[in-house]
């Protein structure tokens, strides 16, 4: 189920976040202060429209918000914050991270080595899409001359990316690494049919499968029930034959017709025709 979402947090006074109340998004940057959601406190949830952009939202919910708060974007499963200013909504990175256990990476990773690249790379930014983090890495001597790289929370590679950065090539790329299957999904679909298809014939008993298989059309109606049962020599009902009708001779037709005109004109029928009738009448 895909959801579209959004929440506002709010900076809370009792911890060191509250050095960010009410400072806009370029005072931030100029102080170097870290905006994590440790700082804030949650105020309040709401539904997003799947076209709805954070500038869409922040206006529809402007009187219920304050500089410094952070609106954070659940669109489909893809994580983003952006801090509010005075002006517009500002995205940011590293107001949520997912801490999973084992992670060799982090917003603050310098000097990393990837297998197959050479140098040393350093985070410069991460998304959360359907709860895994991915991150963004730039290398630390060429930056914006090389590619970037993206990686999982464990160092798995992902992708290569331009200096776009997390667009929504890069995006595209990450939801396949994540759901393998919707890139090739007629393929995926084709083995998951068969699978279905095996797993029904082995939850049948050896009896159903020896006793079906001669009977059934395929492996997808062994299924414990013959429906598709050959009948019985006794079952099937063969139609009757009729007896063809005797076939009138010709010939015989032709001599009858020779005498019935002889007769008819008074002239006396030819032996040989009065014996080739007797002949016939003694056949019958």
């Amino acid at each position: 189920m895909n959801i579209n979402q959004f929440a506002l947090y709010r900076v809370n006074k009792m911890t060191a976040g509250r050095k960010l109340w009410h400072l806009s998004y370029n005072e931030v940057r100029e102080k170097n202060l870290a905006v994590r959601v440790e700082f804030y406190r949650h105020m309040m949830v709401g539904e997003m429209k799947p076209d709805e952009t954070a500038n869409d939202i922040w206006k529809r919910i402007r009187y219920k918000t304050e500089v410094s708060d952070v609106l954070v974007l659940n669109h489909e499963g893809e994580i983003s914050c952006f801090y509010l200013s005075d002006d517009h909504p500002r995205r940011i990175s590293g107001f949520i991270s997912m801490g999973t256990t084992g992670s060799v990476l982090s917003v603050d990773t310098r000097d990393y080595m990837i297998d197959g690249y050479s140098g040393n790379w350093r985070v410069t930014d991460y998304i959360i899409i359907d709860g895994k983090q991915f991150y963004l890495l730039e290398h630390q001597e060429f930056r914006e001359q090389a590619a970037r790289i993206i990686l999982d929370s464990y160092g798995k590679y992902v992708a290569e990316t331009g200096i776009g950065g997390f667009d929504e090539t890069a995006k595209q790329k990450i939801r396949e690494y994540i759901h393998p299957e919707d890139k090739y999904p007629e393929r995926m679909k084709q083995l998951q049919t068969k699978m279905e298809l095996y797993q029904k014939y082995f939850q049948n008993g050896m009896y159903e499968r020896s006793h079906e298989s001669g009977t059934e059309a395929n492996y997808d109606m062994v299924d414990g029930q013959v429906n598709n049962q050959k009948k019985g020599a006794e079952q099937i009902q063969y139609p009757v034959a009729k007896r063809p009708k005797k076939r009138t001779s010709v010939i015989k037709k032709l001599h009858e017709k020779q005498i019935a005109i002889a007769r008819r004109s008074g002239k006396p029928v030819p032996r040989y025709l009065e014996q080739q009738m007797v002949q016939e009448r003694s056949r019958k």
